[in-house]
């Protein structure tokens, strides 16, 4: 990271700490002893954060309208991995406020779209095999673009002229960040070390546009990669413009065309449920 955007960050006092809630979970994922009792307990010390899960398990697309009224009977409707991961991707959307509209991208958009690419994310490492661990994936997914929050609020006059230089030169986000000189990735891998993530998860924040510069990593970042792809394409949240016709698929996953295919299918079926019940969760 260049040493000028490490001073500019720095000198932002607003950076926000990671969600309490989040890294118990986080811890609790690491532990052999984890079960729904340490989950439920984890839950119930965040009232908001109960609430939320709550009215998700309400919904209608679990079919238990009304039903549940309790944290315990939630992760039994929605399941153990299911809650873990909606009490991370809600966490992360508490600790980055409320949402905002920047030049038509808005804060609700962006965290759809993790949630997209946390979800693709999951069923694409289900599909590769090669030992990838899939929760482990879904919350990757969820952080691969924390950079771009902070980006969006703390350095908006550079924001303005990258979005600019992105119209101007008809390409990709990312690609115009590079130009400017100022990455999302970068500034999502400081936040990252910042929190003392894992090696591991720094480096898919800062490599997931670029998934061969991330030595051992390359095999997580390149499912981000391809996750990240897939849903600009099927426009799950904030789509990305000026974005290439077609799908890069990384060799470092060993996948076939039709495996992205049915990844897509499925990406396509929960498309709905994804929109419906986060948007619920962010907007109650």
């Amino acid at each position: 990271m260049p040493p000028s955007l490490i001073k500019r960050l720095e000198k932002f006092d607003d950076l926000p700490p990671m969600p309490n809630t989040m890294h118990l979970v986080l811890q609790e994922m690491e532990s052999i002893t984890s079960n729904s009792k340490s989950l439920e307990k984890i839950i119930m010390q965040d009232p908001v954060l109960a609430a939320k899960i709550l009215k998700i398990a309400n919904s209608p697309f679990y079919g238990a309208a009304g039903q549940v009224n309790s944290i315990s009977h939630a992760i039994t409707i929605l399941g153990f991995d299911e809650v873990k991961n909606l009490i991370i991707g809600l966490s992360l959307i508490q600790a980055f406020g409320d949402d905002s509209n920047f030049n038509g991208v808005t804060t609700k958009g962006l965290w759809l779209h993790s949630i997209g690419v946390a979800t693709a994310s999951m069923l694409i490492a289900k599909r590769a095999g090669n030992g990838f661990n899939p929760d482990e994936c879904f919350t990757m997914g969820l952080l691969h673009d924390i950079g771009r929050f902070i980006l969006f609020k703390a350095f908006r006059e550079d924001v303005e002229k990258i979005m600019k230089l992105q119209e101007e030169d008809r390409c990709p986000l990312s690609v115009a960040e590079e130009k400017h000189g100022l990455s999302h990735a970068e500034i999502g891998a400081y936040l990252a070390q910042k929190w003392k993530l894992s090696e591991k998860m720094m480096s898919v924040v800062r490599y997931h546009h670029r998934p061969k510069s991330a030595g051992e990593d390359e095999p997580y970042c390149a499912v981000i990669y391809l996750a990240d792809q897939l849903c600009h394409k099927l426009s799950i949240g904030w789509a990305n413009k000026w974005l290439p016709k077609g799908v890069m698929l990384p060799k470092s996953l060993s996948l076939k065309k039709d495996d992205v295919h049915e990844v897509v299918g499925e990406i396509k079926r929960k498309k709905d449920e994804l929109s419906d019940s986060w948007a619920s969760a962010m907007g109650g």
